[in-house]
Order: structure tokens, then sequence, then C-alpha cells
């Protein structure tokens, strides 16, 4: 059953929702005071998963990625400054994003971003296909930088695609219709994965991708207190120093300021109606 639409959002965490809807679940923190709306657009087929996210404020958001599919993700409009995993993103490229992952995304401003995703066998079995070998997620995600023709024709399909989950819905119901899509998409999907690394080895990005992460989850294990940063460091075993450079380039902001932010989302979800 295919299913479409768009919708826009004023609570950050119903937008977060609507996003783990397509297997990206995760929390969203602002960093502005200024208003949040958001917008998602969304195509779900049989297979493949399209979803276009609008925010109109810089936040940072914790992602989680359901093992079973294989996902991409990338900047759909040039004034998008977005950073993943620490790795700050051009337009023109994409993020081949390893099973399963955990991992922070923000954002520096108003920002449009694109994912994708298929069920992981039927990815392998495609890319087979078009290729002659099983294309498989990653261990550690990679930020590819296709050729500018094949990123335009996937951007432009994904863009297609979701503005007519936006304005014609019914035309999903055609079978012909959502096959074309599928097939189409997927070709210019695989064919964006077979380009090079644009950053080398995001090891070490990865690394401070970890630390982050114990990070997160000792503040939601402390989800009541206010913890200092001292003491986070001191129970995780880690060195003020390895904490704040990993926060500075996955977080964007100081560890001490990143606590304050989580604080005020708490305030404002047990503040009266």
């Amino acid at each position: 059953m295919v299913q479409s639409g768009s919708a826009v959002f004023t609570d950050p965490d119903d937008y977060q929702a609507g996003i783990g809807i397509g297997g990206a679940n995760g929390s969203l923190v602002l960093t502005s005071q200024e208003a949040f709306k958001g917008r998602l657009t969304w195509l779900k087929q049989r297979d493949l998963y399209l979803l276009i996210a609008r925010e109109s404020v810089p936040c940072i958001a914790c992602f989680s990625l359901v093992p079973t599919r294989t996902f991409i993700s990338f900047p759909a409009s040039s004034n998008t400054a977005l950073v993943w995993g620490g790795v700050a993103l051009q337009f023109g490229d994409v993020v081949l994003h390893s099973p399963g992952e955990r991992a922070h995304q923000w954002t520096k401003g108003a920002s449009t971003w694109g994912l994708a995703s298929l069920p992981s066998d039927q990815f392998a079995a495609y890319s087979k296909i078009l290729m002659g070998f099983e294309l498989t997620a990653p261990p550690v995600s990679r930020v590819l930088r296709p050729l500018p023709r094949a990123i335009s024709r996937l951007r432009r399909l994904h863009a297609g695609a979701c503005r007519l989950a936006e304005t014609k819905p019914e035309i999903h119901a055609h079978t012909e219709v959502v096959r074309a899509i599928e097939q189409e998409y997927v070709h210019a999907l695989i064919n964006c994965l077979t380009a090079k690394d644009a950053y080398g080895n995001l090891v070490i990005k990865r690394h401070q991708e970890d630390i982050v992460l114990q990070f997160e989850d000792a503040l939601r294990d402390h989800a009541n207190q206010t913890p200092s940063v001292r003491k986070v460091c001191d129970a995780l075993g880690l060195t003020n120093q390895d904490l704040t450079l990993s926060c500075a380039d996955v977080l964007g902001v100081s560890p001490s300021r990143y606590i304050r932010l989580r604080r005020n989302v708490r305030r404002a979800a047990t503040a009266p109606c």
C-alpha cells in the first residue's frame, strides 16, 4: 500500500515523531529562541521510502536508524548548512549510512534535507542487477560526492516524487506510476553511490560521535537531574578536552550548553498548557 502526504508542525516532538515513522527515530533540540516550524513531505511505497524535511530554525537531532533498511540522506537546498556525525556536508554530498546507525545531525539555520531508504535485502538485490555485484551499507557511514549530473538527477527525482505526494497523492494509486517512480529513483540512487568518498576515512569522526553518544546516553539516564560536565566526564572516563572537542564537531555547541538546551526541552515538555 502506498502512503503519501505532507504536514506542517509547530511542536518539535511531533515533527520528530513524524520523521520516525520512516524508521529514523530520535530526539530534537532547538538551538534558537525563535518559534519552530517544520514541514514533512513523504512517499512510502512497497519498498522505497522518501522524505523531504524542512526546518525553520537551527537544531540538533539525535537519530537512530532501524537496522533492517539502508538509508541515504543529503542536503536538499544549496543554502542548507548541515553537519552529520561531525562532517560538514556540501550541497551535492550524499551520506550512505551504516546499518542501524546512531548519530547526530545539526544545522546552522533554516534547512531542507532529504532522506531515502530501502529494505537492505532489496537494496542489495537492486545493486546486483544494476552493477553486477551487491552493494551493502558500510560498517562506518560514508560521505560520497557524486558527479554533479548524477546528484542533480537524484535530487530532481526525489523532489518530484515528494511534490506529487503533496499535490496529487491520488496518482500513487496507479501501480504503473508507483513502479516507474521506484525503478527510476533506485537507478539514480545506485548511480550516485558508486562515487568516491568526499572526505576519506571517517573513523576519527566516528570516534568523536561515539563519545558524544556516551554523553547523550548519560544525560538521558539522568533526565531528572542536571549533572555538571565534570561529573559526566568522570563517570564516562573522558577528559574535558575530549568531550569538548567532540561536542564542538558533532553538536556544534559546548557540553555545558547542550546540557542547558536539553534542560529547556524538559521544561517545555512539562510546562502547563
